[in-house]
């Protein structure tokens, strides 16, 4: 656990199944980027030492307006972090602080921010409904390119879909056109898959960055190898 492996001279990362609050939606209460990790404020210890030790970044403990589901309010990169506007002011200056990068609140009535943002270090797709002055913020905090779009007609895609630096992992309803534009856009490889059994909402059972991942334990083995295969290829 929490070390790379290869086979064949290709490097696989680390991938762990595990649960947090006896949940399998792990991604809904967490969000990681290569720089650093949130988690809930009351997660267990063991949790936190597993996804130090297989994402390779430091985890920090804090809710956004009280509520542990930080990885549905809270969307960022190694470059920033933006947060929804009832996020209290000692939760974002205690993310000043500790983290190292830009963080910011988005004055917007869109407070589900990891749903309606997929970012990497490279990109961001957003929903169709940010304004301009909205993408402003998102691109000025984030520090990347940011283009408006959908998923397979869903415009939620930060909740159907999830990157690294690596590549990208869309629902399996998204077209082969998106794929490719997701793939240019993002500037990794992408291309379909599923998690727990067949659930098309990947980001609620994955917590991730580019050096491994913690998924929900019901995702089979082929969804694993496709993972692997898409997001942690060398």
């Amino acid at each position: 656990m929490g070390r790379p492996h290869t086979r064949r001279g290709i490097e696989f990362l680390p991938i762990e199944l595990t649960s947090l609050y006896g949940s399998e939606y792990i991604g809904a209460f967490c969000l990681a980027t290569d720089r650093y990790a949130l988690i809930p404020r009351d997660a267990n210890e063991k949790f936190q030492r597993i996804l130090e030790e297989n994402l390779r970044v430091p985890a920090y403990r804090v809710n956004v307006g009280t509520s542990p589901i930080i990885g549905i309010l809270a969307a960022g990169n190694s470059h920033g972090l933006l947060l929804p506007f009832f996020t209290l002011p000692e939760e974002l200056e205690q993310l000043k602080r500790d983290l190292g990068v830009e963080v910011a609140v988005l004055q917007s009535i869109k407070t589900a921010l990891g749903n309606m943002i997929l970012a990497n270090d490279k990109a961001a797709i957003v929903h169709n409904d940010f304004t301009r002055d909205e993408v402003k913020v998102i691109e000025d905090v984030l520090d990347v390119e940011v283009v408006k779009g959908s998923l397979g007609g869903i415009s939620l895609v930060g909740s159907v879909a999830v990157t690294n630096n690596r590549g990208a992992l869309l629902h399996p309803l998204t077209s082969d056109e998106e794929v490719e534009w997701v793939s240019q856009v993002l500037k990794v490889r992408a291309d379909v898959g599923t998690v727990m059994m067949g659930s098309h909402f990947l980001r609620v059972a994955m917590v991730l960055n580019s050096n491994g991942a913690l998924i929900a334990p019901t995702t089979t083995g082929p969804e694993l190898a496709r993972i692997e295969q898409v997001l942690f290829l060398s």
